[in-house]
């Protein structure tokens, strides 16, 4: 088939970027020709992979917005897809995947974590206004032809919010090969690389959004750690200003423990320099990070507010963290990941989890949506034709 993905960005970092590009990569080996329109797309996820550029104008957000879906428009009716197959907010599409939840969903979640004046200064942003208005172009059922979830929790949101019946839930992929366990020496050489202390225990947190994704509650946590007299490090990686966060460490008394590692550093290497993984999100649809770190056979906590949880057997393959601002309860969770015995029984359940949720798994899933959209769109072209000779 012909298919198109479309995504503003297209790359081997990040959480949607990196699936389009996984999933690009997987169809053309398939034998689909497959077509990429996008804003940028540093390196082709395959030789035989199509780039159309978008060059969007404008100066404000909203503006690049409206520009990147008018011109998608044109691409679209232009080449004639067999299938669109959209992972940004974007009407002229086929299928719609979720893949970053509903913006609506968010702004109320958000506005409970932030003051009020805040919260309506946030809503008054004309971005936020139009990316609301495709939202419900996107979920209404004349509009695309399938809107699929990445988690049962998205598929929830989408029927609350608007109604809307029978979202095919396809959950993320991820590469078992480029995220895998730490094998003979491998963890010792990154640590020193990284230069963290010969035997401390070592909390990775990776995620750019960092007040999404619970940076703070992490930090108020972990202190509680070093507070009782456990003495593990931290490590933050991603993209943001870790201004405030690192004046809430200095604040609690952990500035020493607390490592803030940028987005530079393959999340493939900060895996294996980590003992544990804890993702205290206050809204997530699924979140790659949460497969990443099971297939490289680390023990996790997973906020229940993030899709990736509810994979997980709670005490098993995974740690549930009922309220992701629970400083305690975060405490209490890393204390179970710090137990040697527990530990090793989470990390084998994890990587055994994991192995499950490839990305030739989610490539079959996305496959079978394809086949069935492309056959309704065959029949209504022959009832359209046969409408025609009629006339």
């Amino acid at each position: 088939m012909k298919v198109a993905l479309i995504r503003s960005a297209v790359h081997r970092k990040g959480g949607v970027e990196r699936y389009v590009w996984l999933l690009a990569r997987e169809l053309a080996r398939r034998g689909h020709e497959v077509h990429i329109i996008a804003r940028r797309m540093p390196e082709l996820p395959h030789p035989a992979v199509r780039f159309h550029e978008v060059r969007v104008r404008g100066v404000f957000s909203f503006i690049k917005v409206l520009s990147f879906a008018a011109r998608v428009r044109e691409i679209v009716h232009r080449e004639r897809f067999d299938i669109v197959h959209s992972c940004d907010r974007v009407d002229s599409c086929d299928i719609y995947r979720a893949g970053e939840g509903l913006h609506r969903e968010w702004l109320e979640v958000s506005s409970r974590y932030m003051p009020k004046w805040q919260a309506m200064l946030k809503r008054m942003d004309p971005l936020h206004f139009f990316l609301l208005r495709i939202e419900a172009r996107l979920m209404n059922e004349e509009s695309a032809r399938r809107v699929t979830a990445i988690s049962r929790r998205g598929a929830e949101e989408i029927h609350r919010h608007f109604g809307r019946e029978n979202v095919p839930v396809i959950y993320n992929g991820v590469d078992p090969e480029e995220f895998r366990p730490p094998e003979g020496s491998e963890k010792e050489n990154v640590r020193r690389e990284l230069g963290l202390p010969e035997g401390a225990f070592a909390v990775l947190y990776l995620g750019s959004g960092f007040f999404r994704k619970g940076l703070r509650y992490l930090i108020e946590g972990f202190s509680l750690l070093a507070a009782a007299g456990k003495s593990p490090l931290l490590l933050v990686a991603g993209r943001g200003n870790t201004g405030p966060y690192e004046r809430l460490a200095r604040a609690l008394g952990v500035a020493e423990r607390v490592r803030f590692c940028g987005s530079e550093i393959p999340a493939s290497r900060l895996y294996h320099a980590a003992d544990a993984f804890v993702f205290p999100t206050l809204y997530e649809p699924f979140g790659n990070v949460c497969l990443e770190a099971l297939a490289s056979g680390l023990p996790c906590v997973f906020s229940s507010k993030s899709g990736g949880a509810e994979i997980v057997e709670d005490g098993v393959s995974g740690l549930v963290l009922n309220e992701p601002t629970d400083a305690d309860e975060i405490a209490r969770l890393i204390r179970i990941c710090m137990d040697e015995g527990k530990a090793a029984s989470m990390a084998r359940a994890a990587r055994a989890l994991a192995l499950k949720f490839s990305v030739a798994a989610n490539a079959d899933h996305t496959e079978r949506i394809y086949r069935e959209v492309a056959a309704e769109k065959k029949r209504e072209q022959s009832e359209a034709v046969a409408a025609a000779g009629r006339g």
